[in-house]
């Protein structure tokens, strides 16, 4: 009659062991996905500042806006054109 009494209590005592586990592994589960959503929130902010950034980067690039900051500044256009025909030697062995 002991061999049946210890053999419930095993389970009983592995049941309570398996429901703590089970119970600690579904909180750590739930924090993960709480932290995974705040990472894929910060990745999509990222993702639209970096999309802001190329934009702005394609538009100050651009030729348009290069010319009209340089007349801003007092450059102007170059009335003439000066070319060098022959290239002149750097330097001459003696």
């Amino acid at each position: 009659m002991k061999k049946p009494v210890f053999f419930i209590t095993i389970i009983f005592f592995i049941i309570i062991i398996l429901s703590i586990v089970q119970v600690s592994i579904s909180n750590s589960l739930s924090t993960t996905g709480i932290q995974l959503s705040k990472l894929e929130k910060e990745i999509a902010v990222y993702k639209r500042d970096n999309t802001l950034l190329r934009e702005e980067v394609l538009s100050d690039s651009s030729l348009y806006n290069i010319a009209s900051k340089a007349s801003e500044m007092g450059f102007v256009e170059a009335k003439s054109r000066v070319y060098i025909g022959a290239p002149l030697p750097l330097a001459v062995r003696p």
